[in-house]
């Protein structure tokens, strides 16, 4: 509850820059929630759920929209402004799209461990989230020669930090949406990068519906940009952007992407990096520093 409080790390980012920029993209169509599989409806997309406890097939259509189209336009959109983003990539996701998986490996992006599924990991014991966050790092390594050092639960249980710290190959985890700044789990633990809850075309979905237009979004990105500079003159700062290829990828949503990472290309004290470069940067640069003062 107390945090850095007002006594803000003196730092600086690579390049003596001010404000480090996360994009991240979450990657994970396939892997939502299924009555096929899990005998649960998915909660969260263009339309309500069904009420009946059968397969969404419209929600289901509209979520493959991520991984057959609106991934490429993001590639795209991406490589225009020569951005590096930061993939939160279900390992069922890649598994179901190899050219896709392919194109985010060969472009410079990251792949971060979001899960083997949509499983919400408080629903599983101890033994079953151990597991299946071993089978996860397992499959991106496959798929990508590389094995994850980020991780992402979306819904962490009370064990998860543990055992991403027992695993050895993590070196950051960002299960938690409560500061501006990276920071160590308990004091000395794991390296949180927070991100974010609110700087989201999440809300773009049914049932919440907060942004209507990619004027909205673009500007509330803005808006958040502007703050965040604007402080991190005094001290330096870290801005997470979270975006999901079948929202963020629509024609009439990309736009919003593109204005703000032109927008964001015109400052010079801007560092636009993937979590793992943040996350090492911090570690190799930012505390021994601090901890020298």
């Amino acid at each position: 509850m107390v945090g850095y409080g007002r006594n803000l790390p003196k730092f600086l980012w690579p390049g003596r820059k001010s404000l480090a920029v996360s994009i991240v993209v979450n990657y994970e169509e396939g892997s939502e929630h299924s009555h096929t599989v899990d005998r649960f409806v998915e909660g969260v997309g263009e339309f309500l759920p069904i009420d009946v406890p059968a397969r969404d097939i419209g929600n289901e259509s509209a979520y493959e929209y991520g991984p057959r189209v609106a991934v490429w336009r993001i590639l795209e959109t991406l490589a225009k402004f020569g951005t590096k983003a930061t993939f939160f990539a279900t390992a069922g996701a890649l598994q179901g799209n190899a050219q896709a998986a392919k194109a985010i490996i060969e472009s410079g992006h990251e792949v971060c461990d979001h899960g083997l599924r949509w499983t919400e990991h408080y629903r599983y014991t101890l033994a079953q989230e151990k597991k299946a966050i071993k089978r996860s790092v397992e499959i991106i390594e496959e798929v990508t020669g590389k094995k994850p050092v980020g991780f992402y639960a979306r819904e962490p249980s009370v064990n998860t930090v543990r055992i991403l710290q027992e695993m050895g190959n993590f070196i950051y985890d960002s299960d938690a949406y409560n500061d501006d700044l990276p920071y160590r789990y308990n004091g000395d633990g794991i390296l949180i990068l927070p991100y974010t809850p609110d700087v989201n075309d999440f809300h773009f979905m049914s049932p919440m519906h907060r942004f209507a237009t990619s004027a909205d979004f673009f500007g509330y990105l803005k808006d958040t940009f502007d703050v965040l500079l604007g402080e991190a003159v005094s001290s330096p700062k870290m801005m997470s952007v979270g975006l999901h290829c079948r929202i963020i990828g629509r024609p009439g949503r990309i736009v919003a992407l593109r204005r703000f990472l032109e927008y964001v290309s015109g400052f010079d004290d801007v560092w636009v990096a993937t979590r793992e470069q943040i996350a090492r940067h911090w570690i190799e640069v930012v505390e021994p520093a601090l901890q020298a003062i």
